[in-house]
């Protein structure tokens, strides 16, 4: 059931395109279950009743053939019997009764549908009707009043052609000919409602109708699954020449298909029970819970399931009424790796308290220009999704909640909206599915006192003219911050060292490119230029990061 996954865009983007809001992550009114795990064994499942019977298939070894899987309650698998010379069987679906129907191959590649019926401690297989004059068949349906719909053809392991009705009371009734329906049926419910593709019929009215109308946006939704109410789940294809993206929809009656999930071109609907519950894939195995929202199924699982080193690795689900649910799992531990039955065991709970919760200050430096409190913390808990972190001024006892940056999942956080010298407490807690954690310990920090503006010199330049014994300098000083930008309006002091050993002292400030001119005049020598200041308000003068003295001869 694995496939090769890509992303083709992120959700945000893809959901500005579709036109259409985004659902909730999880978070609401009540928490998901809680997921234990029972490993059934090699072999992935195909249907499931809700009395916890599921039906699988598992591949021959060395063979592009099946072997028919049954279990009960999470018991390991059970090979289904199979018929006299079959060369590959599997089951495609299963009532609430435990009856089981599917297809067998015979050595010649050609499909007969077949039905398995519990008896005593085991089951009994038999072929189905066929059309007269039918070689072959392919179960793929049965609803809990016994009857089976299926293909009338195969190409391969996929059923083709039209289709036909089997009951006790009607035996084999061909569809097209009944009724006009051309489409091999995928699903029968107890209502007589049976789909195939984008097309529903009723058998007791015999009514065929077009239900594949979705979202303008999207080519005609494909039914895969109807449950009791006449609910459905399918999927459909963005009209598109760009974006290559499938997303799953829920048929609600008159309300029509509303959007579940996809953002990519893998997304498939695996099944809907009689709550609105769906199980389908997009980029791995996903339930949508009616009431709570959309889940990725490892999310859900108990920490302790997680800690014994399972993890999901079906792209799809099955789930029943009672929200037990079947996949593929592999353990990191065990090398264990296949079919599982996931069992509610109370709602998922928040995650614990993140611990040892740090803070540093931070002063500005030219590397890093800006004032803050650098926080740590550590994990503690699998269920944790992200942080909610707050901040109160020491003595307040107001706390208010700091933006992290997106996604908000990392372990540190830097607050760079501190003000100079404020001494500040934090604390932070993990949020999950099953809610938000307690807080972790608070720490407390102050601020640096200076929002650390620098002033640097980077610059100092010389040049003079002579005219007989007398020289004219001119010098120019350049003021730059510690993002490499000119300063205006700072004051610089400077000396002037002039040939004979004297000093004269000079102010000037800075234009609108950061330059301070000055200039002296003397007998023919050496001049000496020196910074002795620079001031702004709000601005520190970094000396040791600066060029201080330059000379020139004339």
């Amino acid at each position: 059931m694995s496939r090769n996954r890509m992303i083709i865009l992120t959700i945000v983007t893809v959901i500005a395109l579709l036109g259409l809001a985004p659902m909730s992550p999880g978070h609401a009114q009540e928490a998901p279950p809680s997921y234990q795990l029972q490993y059934l064994g090699p072999g992935s499942p195909v249907a499931m009743n809700n009395n916890g019977v599921v039906v699988g298939r598992v591949l021959l070894s060395g063979t592009s053939n099946y072997q028919p899987l049954v279990s009960s309650n999470g018991s390991p698998w059970v090979a289904l019997p199979v018929p006299n010379g079959a060369m590959s069987v599997f089951p495609m679906d299963v009532n609430d009764s435990g009856v089981i129907v599917g297809v067998s191959y015979s050595p010649q590649w050609n499909p007969v549908a077949i039905r398995w019926t519990p008896s005593g401690s085991g089951y009994t297989v038999e072929e189905l009707p066929r059309l007269s004059g039918d070689t072959s068949s392919y179960a793929t349906g049965i609803n809990n009043l016994g009857q089976v719909v299926g293909a009338r053809r195969a190409l391969g392991y996929a059923p083709t052609g039209s289709g036909w009705l089997y009951s006790a009371q009607l035996g084999v009734v061909d569809l097209a000919a009944q009724y006009g329906w051309w489409s091999w049926p995928s699903k029968i419910n107890d209502l007589g409602q049976v789909i195939g593709g984008a097309e529903r019929l009723d058998i007791n009215s015999g009514v065929v109708e077009w239900i594949g109308n979705g979202p303008t946006n999207y080519n005609a939704v494909s039914a895969v699954d109807i449950n009791n109410t006449g609910m459905m789940v399918g999927s459909a294809s963005l009209r598109s020449s760009s974006l290559n993206i499938v997303s799953v929809f829920r048929y609600e009656g008159a309300a029509g298909w509303q959007y579940i999930d996809g953002t990519s071109k893998y997304t498939f609907a695996s099944n809907i029970n009689n709550r609105g519950d769906i199980g389908y894939g997009e980029l791995g195995a996903g339930l949508y819970l009616d009431g709570l929202g959309k889940y990725a199924l490892w999310s859900l699982l108990d920490p302790a399931v997680v800690s014994a080193g399972w993890t999901i690795t079906g792209s799809g689900a099955l789930i029943n009424d009672q929200r037990l649910v079947a996949t593929v799992a592999s353990n990191s531990s065990t090398g264990l790796s296949g079919g599982v039955l996931l069992t509610p065991a109370g709602t998922l709970p928040p995650p614990s308290a993140p611990a040892n919760l740090q803070g540093v200050a931070h002063p500005a430096t030219q590397m890093e220009p800006y004032n803050s409190i650098n926080l740590t913390w550590e994990n503690t808990s699998s269920l944790t999704q992200g942080y909610e972190l707050e901040r109160s001024a020491t003595g307040t006892g107001v706390w208010a909640r700091l933006t992290l940056t997106p996604p908000g999942t990392a372990t540190n956080h830097t607050d760079t909206t501190v003000s100079p010298g404020v001494t500040y407490d934090y604390r932070v807690r993990a949020t999950g599915l099953g809610g938000a954690s307690p807080w972790s310990n608070i720490v407390t920090v102050t601020a640096p006192a200076s929002s650390q503006n620098t002033l640097r010199v980077t610059a100092i330049t010389l040049s003079g003219r002579v005219r007989g014994n007398k020289a004219n300098i001119t010098g120019e000083v350049t003021i730059k911050d510690q993002l490499g930008q000119a300063v205006p309006n700072a004051s610089v002091a400077i000396r002037w060292t002039l040939p004979d050993g004297s000093a004269r002292i000079a102010t000037a400030n800075t234009g609108s490119n950061g330059r301070a001119r000055f200039t002296v005049s003397g007998s023919r020598g050496t001049y000496t230029l020196t910074v002795t200041d620079v001031t702004k308000s709000g601005y520190v003068f970094d000396a040791a990061g600066s060029v201080l003295s330059k000379s020139i001869t004339k």
